[in-house]
């Protein structure tokens, strides 16, 4: 169903990307430390910039093993 007034974007990088820089998520040629990302976010929903990159550091650290460890456990060893 299409809406009106809706712009359309295609399935593709460049279209996520116009997606995403219509909605205020664009990374900062300034102040990033390794893509910018984090000062991205921070910067389009209001967040300091150093309560991001915690938060953003210690979701990583959770995340990882939660990921790690269940594929670990499943995925099966090569053939021998």
């Amino acid at each position: 169903m299409e809406y009106a007034n809706t712009p359309q974007y295609d399935n593709s990088l460049s279209g996520a990307r116009e997606w995403l820089a219509a909605h205020g998520l664009t990374r900062p040629r300034q102040g990033r430390v390794i893509g910018g990302v984090t000062a991205g976010l921070a910067r389009r929903y209001g967040v300091n910039l150093v309560v991001a990159r915690v938060a953003m550091a210690v979701g990583a650290v959770i995340t990882t093993p939660l990921v790690y460890i269940p594929l670990w456990i499943l995925m099966p060893k090569d053939p021998a």
